[in-house]
């Protein structure tokens, strides 16, 4: 009783800091917003607000807000997910090749159609469903569908997108299309507006929704095939679904922000400490954690300097340190 309220106790108090930071960054920018001014434009809603305040509000600020919540909940997820199916602490949301794949899918899309930002977005989400595809093949040649076959199969997905992507940017313009494909890999959420939530946002939620239900199988999944044979799951075919969802939710993360590196793999980690290993628990705490820390880390990058830096690079200085200290911790502990 006293872990089941004190795991309650800290998911009240997630949602609590999640929606306190969300209204901070309302406020906070290179544009300071008051509360007043806030409040105002929300007032006069459902009727357009045409001032520079509320432009700021519903044309800049929200939509990153939101996009960076579901994209931090979205890789955190994912990366909790790919941990549970491959049986692998290491595994991440870039481990199938998803993030390399649409990150080539975009640059593909600057090089050919710079000014379509839906062609660019919609080569991005296909890519990154493409490399699953690809692993699958792989291992449908090999015969085999066990954890070490996608894993390696990933490995050479991985590498094969990251070369097609060094070969799109030697042959981009280098004083147009390759610093913008080049800041777009460094991950930003400068760029997100409403049209893109509209069609993005359902993928993260119904994603999510379907790993939630799913949360308690993948507990049984991480004990092995045998044990879930015995327990009526067919785990090859559980496996598939979820790292296709898993997929599906990168992709989409990719599509709208770049390649955002430490997520997925800092963040189920930090959680596991907190609540341990049981997905019951983990993949909740693990969505509000993991959209929370990208919410922060968006408010630093639009903040800290005059130029705004990209937030891969934040994300990799704050997650690298923090899973060293996990390790560090860890090693202690055994």
């Amino acid at each position: 009783m006293r872990s089941k309220m004190s795991y309650r106790s800290l998911v009240i108090l997630l949602l609590f800091g999640l929606c306190f930071a969300a209204f901070l960054s309302i406020l906070v920018g290179r544009y300071a917003l008051s509360v007043h001014e806030v409040i105002t434009a929300f007032s006069q809603l459902p009727h357009i607000d045409t001032s520079q305040q509320a432009s700021v509000l519903f044309t800049i600020r929200l939509p990153r807000i939101i996009a960076s919540m579901l994209v931090g909940l979205g890789l955190a997820v994912a990366g909790a997910t790919f941990q549970a199916v491959l049986n692998n602490p290491l595994a991440s949301p870039d481990v199938l090749g998803t993030s390399s794949a649409a990150g080539f899918g975009a640059a593909l899309g600057m090089l050919v159609a710079a000014q379509s930002l839906l062609l660019i977005t919609l080569s991005s989400f296909v890519f990154g469903l493409l490399s699953l595809g690809l692993v699958y093949g792989l291992c449908a040649f090999k015969k085999k569908h066990d954890t070490l076959s996608i894993l390696l199969a990933g490995i050479i997905v991985t590498s094969l997108f990251m070369a097609l992507t060094s070969a799109i940017k030697f042959v981009a313009d280098p004083n147009d299309t390759l610093p913008e494909i080049t800041f777009w890999l460094m991950g930003s959420f400068s760029n997100v507006s409403f049209s893109e939530l509209y069609w993005v946002t359902p993928l993260f939620l119904s994603g999510y929704c379907l790993l939630h239900l799913l949360r308690f199988k993948m507990n049984i999944l991480s004990l092995g095939d045998e044990e879930a044979i015995l327990s009526g799951i067919n785990p090859k075919r559980l496996r598939i679904l979820l790292l296709t969802i898993s997929a599906i939710l990168v992709s989409a993360s990719v599509t709208i922000a770049g390649v955002i590196g430490w997520v997925g793999l800092v963040i189920p980690h930090l959680v596991r400490s907190i609540v341990g290993y049981n997905h019951g628990k983990l993949i909740p705490v693990s969505a509000l954690i993991g959209a929370l820390f990208l919410l922060v880390v968006d408010n630093l990058a639009r903040s800290i300097s005059a130029a705004e830096i990209p937030i891969g690079i934040l994300t990799s200085l704050i997650g690298a340190p923090l899973f060293a200290l996990l390790f560090i911790r860890s090693e202690n502990h055994d």
